[in-house]
């Protein structure tokens, strides 16, 4: 019974490693700061919170300062890892199966004939596709929403690549994080 255990722990132990190493290879900003800063950043990325609750946060990132900027600057980049996806994906797989369930049942009544035939047309592929690329761009744009509240003049040229670009989703996080770089940088000139 111990040698089955010490087995397991040994396979759990290289599968974390492994899993490390992978998420190191991805994130290597994220994986600089300590388990604390990594987990404000990724509740941050992964936000759905109340104004309260988002002025509390920008208030924490504020305090990081610049450390955060490559980090938010990598999550825009690369956007969500393959685990969130993953789970994105089964979550919405899930939802999609409930959501058929409920239209078969009340969509008639509660939303009519027409809107529920329409509603049914969609496919699984189509629902789980749009799930997963509004969380894709949601996350972005936290992204940049962060680089905003930290970020610098480094990072503006890229930044107003990004916010001129009528195509991209972060378009308008990309001009809110130009303004507070900018604004910020108003007030640290008239302090000198």
């Amino acid at each position: 019974m111990k040698r089955y255990k010490l087995i397991e722990l040994l396979f759990l132990l290289l599968f974390s490693i492994e899993v490390n190493a992978l998420n190191t290879q991805e994130r290597t900003n994220l994986n600089k700061l300590n388990p604390n800063d990594q987990a404000i950043v990724l509740t941050w990325l992964n936000k759905s919170c109340s104004t309260a609750e988002q002025k509390e946060f920008e208030k924490t990132i504020n305090a990081k300062g610049s450390a955060f900027d490559p980090v938010f600057w990598e999550a825009y980049q690369l956007g969500p890892t393959e685990q969130e996806i993953k789970k994105i994906r089964a979550s919405a797989i899930s939802n999609y199966r409930d959501r058929i369930n409920w239209l078969q049942k009340f969509g008639d009544a509660q939303m009519g004939k027409e809107e529920t035939k329409q509603q049914l047309a969609v496919t699984e592929e189509q629902y789980v596709e749009r799930v997963i690329n509004n969380y894709t761009n949601g996350y972005k744009t936290s992204a940049l929403s962060g680089l905003g509240l930290v970020g610098n003049d480094l990072r503006g040229a890229e930044l107003k690549r990004i916010a001129t670009d009528p195509q991209n989703p972060s378009q308008t996080a990309a001009q809110e994080a130009l303004k507070l770089i900018v604004s910020r940088n108003r007030s640290r000139q008239s302090l000198r």
